[in-house]
């Protein structure tokens, strides 16, 4: 595996890319600035004609404007960030930053002023007077009719982020990308997801080297070094969780009881400052469940998004319930253990994700609606990936709806009723293992009565709808 600073150069590489821009504005303007010829190119006419000193004016006119629009721009920015920040969540600016429009024309500003500031910096060196052809002002113009054109597309894109099913979409598929990344982590060796790692009671403590979030694990390069050592190990913390320096994040136990480096197992470990989303599609649950509590807050009631980041929740739920999931064990040609990593289960992650909405949502039918839509498409995969973890967690999932519905709702008895029958349609197409032949329609739930009850649910919950 490349290194961590390496990867993400690789695959965020906007300062690259910047660093790039300067150095090719700069080669050429300098380049430009010592062009003193009208070549007569028909399609843009005469280039500028000028002394040097005038030259060097126009330029810095050039440059002003310049910045001065990006200046006005980033500005009218900030705004569209803090709103999300403080809208939805904080975990989502971010999300902003890095997928913003505005990220691929502040590379073609930078090309065009390090081609100004190269060229005043050429022309200042030239000693003459003479009114001659200056192409390094016409190249100027056309950088800044190139930039000006692409920065307004760029705004005009930017209004799409203000709409938050755009975010949801991007917070989801990031989350997704990430599953596949720690699933891929993990490819190359030989796993057993039975197989446990005793370690013996002389085991050594693995502690963290410096505090902050666990982003990261080097799993090649643990097992390479284990094997080396004769060591075996337990990573005990899970990717996401914050470790504080000296604090444990594992045991190691020699098989030959020969001293084993522990500082170069620890260096495996991936320690953040920030908590990142590459390896840790909890805190990408996370993310929406924050959007999805915010939006249901007293001071601004939202139910809809509430929903919408539920639904978004529901499509990685899905994904993480047809994947194995549990610890992984990475096994010797023996069949033994030589590294255990703690990894999340299904049910902490159905956990993480609707604790939050639906305690802030237990009054709301729309919210406690979409999270029995969970129970459901997650329960219908997770009984035949995960068997009886899987019944279990969505069992659990549904007796939690309506606990909290009861216990902290504001549901009068009616809505209730509805509610229950709701989870029952919902038990009853998971013990038949086949989607709900009957739906309630949403749009009626302020108008249904506890007397309707007997005409909206059907005796045929369970069976496949009739044919015609």
């Amino acid at each position: 595996m490349l290194p961590r600073r390496v990867r993400k150069a690789i695959t965020e590489p906007f300062w690259l890319v910047l660093l790039g821009a300067l150095i090719l504005g700069g080669g050429a303007g300098h380049w430009a600035a010592r062009i003193e010829v009208d070549e007569g190119w028909e399609i843009w006419g005469h280039a500028w004609k000028a002394n040097a000193e005038d030259a060097r004016a126009a330029l810095t006119a050039i440059f002003s404007v310049q910045v001065t629009v990006l200046t006005i721009v980033l500005s009218l920015n900030a705004p569209t960030l803090q709103s999300a920040a403080n809208q939805y969540s904080p975990r989502l600016v971010p999300f902003y930053l890095r997928n913003a429009p505005l990220r691929r024309g502040v590379p073609l500003f930078v090309l065009s002023g390090a081609y100004i500031v190269a060229a005043v910096q050429t022309l200042g060196v030239l000693v003459e007077d003479e009114v001659r052809p200056r192409p390094v002002v016409t190249g100027a113009f056309l950088l800044l009719l190139l930039a000006f054109t692409v920065l307004t597309i760029d705004v005009v894109r930017t209004f799409r982020y203000l709409r938050v099913e755009r975010v949801l979409g991007l917070v989801r598929e990031a989350t997704l990308a990430s599953v596949e990344r720690v699933r891929k982590q993990f490819v190359p060796f030989p796993l057993g997801g039975s197989v446990k790692l005793s370690l013996t009671p002389r085991a050594t403590p693995l502690l963290a080297t410096k505090a902050g979030y666990f982003v990261e694990l080097d799993v090649d390069r643990l097992a390479r070094l284990a094997r080396r050592a004769g060591a075996r190990v337990r990573i005990c913390r899970t990717i996401g969780e914050y470790v504080d320096r000296g604090e444990l994040v594992g045991w190691v136990a020699s098989d030959g009881g020969r001293p084993v480096d522990l500082r170069s197992l620890a260096r495996t470990l991936a320690i953040a400052p920030n908590r990142e989303l590459d390896f840790d599609p909890v805190y990408g649950i996370r993310i929406l469940a924050d959007v999805a509590s915010r939006a249901l807050s007293t001071s601004g009631s939202d139910p809809y998004t509430a929903r919408q980041a539920l639904q978004q929740m529901r499509t990685v739920l899905r994904h993480l319930a047809s994947l194995p999931l549990g610890d992984y064990n990475v096994l010797d040609p023996d069949g033994t253990v030589r590294v255990s990593v703690m990894a999340t289960d299904l049910s902490e992650f159905i956990s993480v994700a609707v604790d939050s909405p639906l305690r802030s949502g237990a009054s709301d039918p729309e919210v406690l609606d979409a999270v029995l839509e969970i129970a459901l498409e997650v329960g219908l995969i997770a009984r035949s990936v995960h068997g009886a973890e899987g019944r279990a967690a969505t069992e659990a999932l549904i007796a939690r709806v309506l606990e909290d519905a009861t216990v902290y709702g504001r549901l009068d008895r009616d809505r209730l009723s509805r509610l229950h029958a709701e989870a029952d349609l919902v038990r009853a197409s998971l013990e038949h293992d086949t989607p709900r032949s009957q739906r309630h329609e949403r749009s009626i739930w302020a108008l249904t009565r506890a007397s309707e009850l007997g005409r909206s649910v059907p005796a045929s919950v369970g069976r496949e709808p009739p044919s015609g």
